[in-house]
């Protein structure tokens, strides 16, 4: 039997089957320790908002494509439809994790929350906190651990697990704020900016033309490409087709569909179109890269 076949979806279902989790309901999972984190593995889409929170030690995890190293005092960000692969905890790792429902992220965080900002940082999945910041994350955790086993059965034992996730990512909010603080005009574009990011990573199948998100957008595509351009560094297009190669790279390394079959999924007007893309932006044809990726370690 064949290693490769569909690339699973981690939703809030699948957390909420780890019998040893620390909490868990309808869109919330808080999981603890190394042998509960080895849980979140890929290949896979994350239907969930996680929060990784290193303690003690570090650890390895590929996510889109790329490998993240998230040590002692770091906090790591997987936000909706991000692709995770291999993790790797070294010894002496500590550290929890909270897996949030898109739902509970609308309820229990509202408004320009840590979520949204991440994309402004999407560079830097990884924040790396103060010395202070970092004492009020380890004791949030050590709460959570303390509150989530009392409270399974407590009337209000729910409310008081997101009221201490609120104030987790309040103290992560301040680190962001302490790092950026942008004039109504810089507001404004990241207000933009966020929107067409979480248009684009809200598409399983991005669409690669700049005018499909501006239209839904209601501006021109010149001027999303400009605001994206003075956010981020990058055009939309820019963008686009980051997400674009990261699912065809995923898909050809993880995927049992043809070469084919995945031109088709990803819109492609044909297979002689989607192998010429991929020999342009990625420098072989999509039987060699599927080879090399699955070769690589």
């Amino acid at each position: 039997m064949s290693q490769y076949g569909e690339i699973k979806c981690l939703d809030i279902s699948t957390f909420k089957q780890v019998s040893s989790a620390l909490y868990k309901d309808e869109g919330i999972v808080v999981l603890s320790g190394e042998k509960e984190l080895r849980l979140i593995s890929g290949p896979a889409r994350v239907d969930v908002l996680i929060l990784f929170v290193c303690t003690e030690g570090k650890f390895q995890i590929n996510v889109n494509m790329s490998t993240i190293v998230v040590a002692e005092g770091d906090a790591l960000l997987c936000k909706l439809n991000d692709l995770i692969d291999e993790s790797v905890f070294f010894p002496g790792f500590q550290g929890y994790a909270l897996c949030l429902s898109p739902q509970i992220i609308r309820e229990c965080v509202p408004g320009d929350g840590i979520w949204k900002q991440a994309f402004r940082h999407r560079d830097k999945s990884v924040v790396q906190v103060s010395p202070e910041a970092f004492k009020a994350l380890k004791l949030y955790g050590e709460l959570l651990c303390l509150k989530t086993r009392a409270e399974h059965r407590r009337p209000r034992g729910r409310e008081a697990v997101l009221s201490i996730i609120r104030s987790l990512q309040c103290e992560l909010l301040d680190e962001l704020d302490d790092r950026y603080s942008p004039d109504d005009e810089q507001r404004q574009r990241d207000v933009l900016f966020r929107n067409f990011i979480d248009l684009l990573v809200g598409c399983k199948v991005k669409p690669r033309a700049v005018s499909w998100y501006s239209e839904r957008l209601f501006v021109t595509s010149k001027h999303l490409s400009t605001m994206c351009k003075l956010v981020s560094g990058r055009t939309a297009g820019d963008w686009i087709k980051e997400y674009v190669l990261m699912d065809i790279r995923f898909q050809l390394k993880y995927s049992d569909k043809s070469i084919k079959e995945i031109s088709e999924m990803m819109n492609f007007p044909n297979l002689s179109f989607f192998a010429k893309y991929v020999r342009i932006n990625l420098g072989a044809s999509p039987t060699e890269l599927r080879k090399k990726l699955r070769e690589r370690k």
